[in-house]
């Protein structure tokens, strides 16, 4: 049945409940988009359509979801990285732009070698190590999380876009039990348990994708001290951080001796990734 309500001002009403977001009107087009099945230039090209009282319910439930602080990537499902579409869902953290700094990196160095092996410890949802699949054909691309849930979230998107054949998942902690890589790929938790408390991800992204422990740096410092011994001769360490920089680089000097190690920025210029090159 159609409502009274055309497309218009579903907009406009999307508007006014997210007066408090960044963008009120890119989220409430997405959302409508998404609900309609269309694109967003869709709804912008049709706003006299009318809305059937079903796809307004749903609209408007999810309007309220994210007036609530429900993040934008659950409400619709997916969320892109690396130009990649992923399902994403509470098992695991939402992908964000900055991460594809590592992406870049491991296809630069991998690229100048052939069946470069290559762990992505933390996967989440996948997105690293599925990236890399899908830009190193000739990569050995392994995917680690101590979360099963998180590996069943991986390993749909791997179904997604064909790479379950060329992507091993494994169930671990951090590097335990692991073998020897010439790259190793970490978006560990490092936010401090306060900031992983009270800041808004907290409260909607998985707790333990978030905790670095008191100051943060508890996983950071476990991974640093561990991956000398499961890095090949020339082998890279390609980890994002977050504060602590002049920390994290004191650490990785520290273990890792006459390596080359040095913190990246993001284009926003603050230090993102930790890259350490043995």
């Amino acid at each position: 049945m159609k409502s009274d309500c055309t497309v218009l001002k579903a907009v406009h009403h999307g508007i006014s409940v997210l007066a408090s977001s960044d963008k009120p009107q890119l989220e409430a087009e997405v959302l409508l988009a998404h609900h309609l099945n269309e694109s967003r230039s869709w709804v912008a090209a049709h706003p006299e359509t009318f809305l059937s009282e079903t796809t307004l319910t749903s609209y408007n439930d999810s309007l309220q979801l994210r007036n609530r602080g429900e993040p934008l990537p659950y409400l619709l499902g997916y969320w892109e990285f690396f130009g990649i579409k992923f399902t994403v869902d509470k098992r695991a953290l939402i992908p964000r732009p900055e991460t594809e700094m590592i992406v870049e990196h491991s296809i630069s160095i991998a690229g100048k070698h052939m069946n470069s092996r290559i762990v992505d410890i933390g996967t989440g949802c996948g997105a690293i190590a599925i990236a890399l699949a899908l830009n190193l054909p000739d990569a050995l691309v392994f995917a680690s999380d101590i979360s099963r849930d998180a590996l069943s979230l991986a390993r749909t998107n791997s179904l997604r876009h064909a790479v379950r054949n060329r992507i091993d998942f494994i169930q671990a902690d951090l590097l335990n039990s692991m073998g020897k890589f010439d790259i190793i790929c970490a978006n560990p938790p490092y936010l401090t348990t306060q900031e992983a408390c009270t800041l808004p991800v907290g409260k909607h992204e998985p707790r333990l994708a978030l905790d670095g422990g008191p100051n943060g740096l508890n996983i950071v410092r476990e991974i640093i001290s561990t991956a000398g011994k499961h890095l090949n001769d020339g082998g890279s360490l390609l980890m994002e951080i977050g504060n602590s920089s002049s920390k994290i680089l004191k650490m990785a000097n520290f273990y890792f001796g006459s390596a080359e190690c040095s913190v990246i920025p993001d284009l926003a210029g603050r230090p993102r990734m930790l890259k350490i090159t043995t």
